[in-house]
C-alpha cells in the first residue's frame, strides 16, 4: 500500500511539472472576417478596420476601412499569411493573435503611419460601417470665363496688375487679361512649366523643368535673360511609377530685397542677382528643395525633401538654424510674428520657433501628408491636406485648431485668402480608394462653412481636378486645371 501511495505521489508530481501542450498554431481561417480597432496619437483618436478574405489559391485578400479618409473595403492588396505560432504577418500587417480575446495585436505599418509607433489592437466585429459622405451643403459656381491653354496646367494660377499667370506641362507660359480671360501673350519654355510665376516690378520670373529659371516682361513676354539652375532636365516619374516620388512641383521664385531666392530639384537655395541672373550664393541640402522659400527680417525659411527645415541669413547665405523635422518638407513656411508653419510628409504640421527653430507646437493630421503651403492672415494659417481631404485653420502662435473644412479631394496647394473667404483646390485620380473628387472651393474664413464650389469633370484616367493654388484679384478667384483651362469665378 505504502508502494502505491509514493507511486502516485511521484506520477502527480510528474505531472505537475510536465510543460504545458504547446498551443495549436494559427490558421488563416482562424482569423478570417472582419476586425476593427482604433489609433491614438497626440490626444486624437481615429478608427480603422481590416477584412482578411482567404482565397482558394492560400492567399488573402485585404480590404481597409478608414472612415476619416473616406476609404471603405478597399482592396490594399493579396498576400500569402506568413504565420509562426500566435505571429501573424499579412503584408505591412505584423500582428501577435491573443486566442483567447479573439485580438490582433501590433503596430500600425509604416505604410499607414510613416513615422511613429502607434500601437494597433484589432477585434473580431460583426459590421464596420464608413459613413457616407455628406453632399456639398452649398451652390455650384459657374466660372466668369475659361481659357483654354492646350496642356494640364498643374502648379496654379499668379494675378498681378490686372493679369493672371499660369504655365503649362507643354512649356508654355500664359498672361491672360484678369477680367476678360483674353490672352495678352504666351512665352514657351524648353520643359515642362510645374512652378507659379512669380512677379515684380514689371518682370516676370519663373523655373522650367529644362533647368532653367527665366526673366521675362511682364507687358509683353519678352525674354530677358535664362540662365540654368539645374544641370539635368528634371524627371517627374508618374503616380504609377514606384519609383515616384511624387514630386509635383517646384520652387516658385521668391523676390525679396532686390534679391531672387529659389529652390532646386537638386538640393540647393539659391540667391540670384535679378539684373541678369548671376548666382550671388548658394546652400546645399540633403535632397530637393520642391517649394518657395520665404524671406523675413534678413532670413530665408525652406524645408527640404531630406526632412530638415533651414534659417538662413539672406545676405550671405549662413546657416542659422536647422530642424530635422523628421519627414520629406514640399512646402513653403509660413512666417507669423516669431512662429514658422511648415507641414511634412509624416503627417505633422509644426510650429516652429523662428528664432531658433524650436518645436512650439505640432499638430498630426491623420494619414495625410501636409504638402499645402500654409497661407496667414490676422494670426491664423490655412492649410490644406492630402488623403485627409481637408482644410483646416489653426491659430498661428498656438496651434489650436479654429475649423476643419471637407473639400473632397486632394488639397495640395496654398488657399487663397481674402477678409472674408478661403479658397482651395482639390485633384483626385481616376480609381483611387477614395472617393475624392477635383474641386475649386470658397469657405467662410470665420467658420470654414462651403460657400460656393465648382467641380471638374472625371477624367476617364489619370489625374484631374485643381490641384495648384488658387489667386485672387478683380474681385474674382482664378484656379488652374489640369484639364488645360484656367477659369474665374465671382469671389
Amino acid at each position: 500500500m505504502t508502494t502505491l501511495v509514493a507511486s502516485a505521489a511521484v506520477l502527480a508530481a510528474f505531472v505537475a511539472t510536465s510543460p504545458e501542450p504547446a498551443p495549436a498554431p494559427v490558421t488563416v481561417a482562424e482569423i478570417a472576417g472582419l476586425w476593427a480597432g482604433t489609433l491614438t496619437h497626440a490626444g486624437e483618436t481615429e478608427s480603422i478596420a481590416l477584412e482578411l478574405e482567404p482565397g482558394a489559391d492560400g492567399q488573402v485578400l485585404i480590404r481597409l476601412s478608414v472612415p476619416l479618409a473616406h476609404v471603405d473595403r478597399a482592396p490594399i492588396g493579396r498576400v500569402a499569411a506568413q504565420i509562426d505560432g500566435r505571429e501573424v504577418r499579412l503584408g505591412p500587417f505584423a500582428f501577435r493573435y491573443d486566442r483567447e480575446a479573439k485580438a490582433l495585436d501590433g503596430t500600425a505599418p509604416r505604410d499607414i503611419v510613416p513615422l511613429y509607433e502607434i500601437p494597433l489592437t484589432l477585434h473580431r466585429v460583426e459590421r464596420f460601417d464608413v459613413p457616407a459622405r455628406p453632399s456639398i451643403e452649398a451652390p455650384p459656381a459657374t466660372p466668369v470665363w475659361t481659357f483654354d491653354a492646350g496642356s494640364p496646367l498643374w502648379a496654379g494660377a499668379t494675378y498681378a496688375d490686372a493679369t493672371v499667370y499660369g504655365g503649362g506641362q507643354d512649356g508654355r507660359l500664359h498672361a491672360l487679361d484678369a477680367r476678360t480671360g483674353k490672352e495678352r501673350w504666351s512665352f514657351r519654355a524648353g520643359g515642362p512649366i510645374r512652378t507659379r510665376a512669380a512677379v515684380s516690378d514689371s518682370e516676370v520670373y519663373f523655373q522650367a523643368d529644362d533647368g532653367y529659371l527665366y526673366r521675362l516682361a511682364a507687358a509683353t513676354g519678352g525674354e530677358r535673360w535664362r540662365v540654368r539652375v539645374v544641370e539635368k532636365p528634371i524627371e517627374r516619374l508618374p503616380f504609377d511609377d514606384p519609383k515616384s516620388r511624387f514630386d509635383r512641383f517646384g520652387s516658385d521664385v521668391t523676390v525679396a530685397g532686390g534679391r531672387l531666392y529659389l529652390g532646386t530639384h537638386d538640393g540647393r537655395l539659391l540667391a540670384v542677382d535679378p539684373a541678369r541672373g548671376d548666382r550671388i550664393w548658394e546652400y546645399g541640402t540633403g535632397d530637393s528643395v520642391l517649394a518657395a522659400p520665404a524671406v523675413e527680417a534678413g532670413r530665408v525659411f525652406f524645408g527640404s525633401f531630406d526632412g530638415w527645415v533651414y534659417a538662413l541669413d539672406a545676405a550671405t547665405g549662413k546657416l542659422q538654424w536647422k530642424r530635422d523635422t523628421r519627414g520629406a518638407v514640399v512646402s513653403t513656411p509660413a512666417v507669423v510674428g516669431d512662429r514658422l508653419i511648415v507641414g511634412n510628409r509624416s503627417y505633422d504640421l509644426l510650429g516652429l520657433d523662428a528664432r531658433t527653430g524650436e518645436p512650439a507646437w505640432t499638430r498630426y493630421v491623420w494619414f495625410s501628408w501636409v504638402e499645402s503651403s500654409a497661407a496667414a492672415r490676422d494670426g491664423v494659417v490655412y492649410v490644406g491636406s492630402s488623403d485627409a481631404a481637408v482644410v483646416q485653420a489653426f491659430d498661428a502662435r498656438t496651434g489650436e485648431r479654429r475649423w476643419k473644412t471637407d473639400v473632397y479631394g486632394w488639397a495640395w496647394g496654398q488657399p487663397a485668402v481674402t477678409g472674408s473667404r478661403v479658397y482651395a483646390g482639390t485633384a483626385s485620380q481616376k480609381g483611387y480608394l477614395a472617393g475624392h473628387r477635383g474641386l475649386v472651393v470658397a469657405m467662410d474664413r470665420a467658420t470654414g462653412r462651403t460657400v460656393w464650389y465648382y467641380a471638374a469633370e472625371p477624367a476617364s484616367s489619370g489625374s484631374y481636378g485643381f490641384p495648384g493654388s488658387p489667386a485672387v484679384g478683380e474681385g474674382l478667384v482664378f484656379a488652374t486645371g489640369l484639364d488645360g483651362r484656367v477659369y474665374a469665378f465671382t469671389q
